[in-house]
């Protein structure tokens, strides 16, 4: 693939950061908007390999001095506030989410560009009780589920204008570099110590999907011109549950040596009772399907949390 001009907004983050590593690997001119706050701890070692732009997406002269100075052919837009527990501030929420999704656009109107994917969540459905079609009703339950459904509207409403955007709703996304107030590197850490993990009973549904896996799919995306204007699952599309993920990790990390107390910690509320995403119509627009089963996923994950904690120690 030729070298391109690539914008990534959320770069520090988790999913943000794996697409970033992946796109200097492949050789693109790759641009940032930072925030000075964002903790550089995912990029660590990329220095000196793309251009930072200091910019806090809810201020418009600043993501319009960004787009400037990037001249961005593909915009990957992944920055988001909320989807962490302790992250609750209602406000702070909407301002990143939806302004900031709003100031990108409107700094992007009048310019050339190929394709801007935008990271959605599959939070914005609500609870379904089967799997989630991209034409689902959306019926978000949280502020952070409605600030994300805000922001998809919003970038297909500029779709129906002829811009071309499309957008990747993500499912449970895990693997290197996720953040450590997560289920995995939780569970992961407990193995390291060898602590049995506290967890809950895991009835509850997830759609794990391993991060290079989301990757792949976002970098399809920018490319799949019948995925213009289109709703795309980053997801497995298979029923599973947090013991599942919880019972693969001990397997993989731990085999025969702990196990994990199910029922020690309570359940959140406002469980649902299925969640998991169609992709076939992905599959049908982009030709992606996930690479990695669980299995296979965690013991990736496990091997890079092995080495980044040893290096942390050293």
């Amino acid at each position: 693939m030729a070298c391109e001009r690539i914008l990534v907004t959320g770069a520090s983050g988790f999913i943000g950061a794996s697409l970033t590593r992946e796109l200097i690997a492949a050789g693109h001119e790759v641009h940032l908007t930072l925030r000075g706050e964002s903790p550089r701890w995912r990029l660590a070692g990329l220095e000196g390999r793309y251009a930072a732009h200091q910019a806090d997406l809810r201020d418009l002269a600043a993501v319009r001095r960004a787009v400037e100075a990037a001249r961005p052919e593909i915009i990957y837009h992944l920055a988001a506030h909320g989807a962490l527990h302790h992250e609750r501030d209602r406000a702070a929420i909407l301002a990143s989410n939806l302004l900031g999704t709003c100031n990108l656009l409107e700094a992007l109107d009048g310019r050339d560009y190929r394709m801007l994917v935008q990271a959605g969540s599959s939070s914005e459905y609500g609870h379904k009780s089967q799997a989630m079609r991209e034409d689902d009703r959306l019926e978000p339950r949280t502020d952070y589920a409605v600030s994300k459904a805000a922001a998809t509207m919003l970038c297909q409403a500029a779709a129906y204008g002829g811009r071309p955007v499309t957008t990747v709703r993500v499912f449970s996304a895990y693997g290197p570099r996720e953040d450590p107030s997560r289920l995995v590197p939780y569970v992961m850490d407990c193995c390291l110590r060898g602590e049995r993990p506290r967890v809950t009973s895991g009835a509850q549904p997830r759609d794990f999907v391993y991060v290079d896996d989301c990757v792949e799919l976002f970098e399809r995306a920018a490319h799949s011109p019948a995925a213009q204007g289109r709703i795309l699952h980053a997801a497995s599309g298979r029923r599973q549950t947090v013991r599942e993920m919880v019972e693969t990790i001990v397997e993989v990390c731990a085999p025969g040596r702990l196990t994990a107390e199910f029922g020690a910690e309570p359940e959140r509320p406002d469980e649902p009772q299925a969640w998991f995403g169609d992709i076939e119509r992905t599959a049908e627009l982009t030709g992606w399907r996930p690479r990695r089963d669980l299995h296979s996923g965690i013991e990736l994950t496990w091997a890079w949390r092995r080495q980044f904690s040893s290096s942390q120690a050293a």
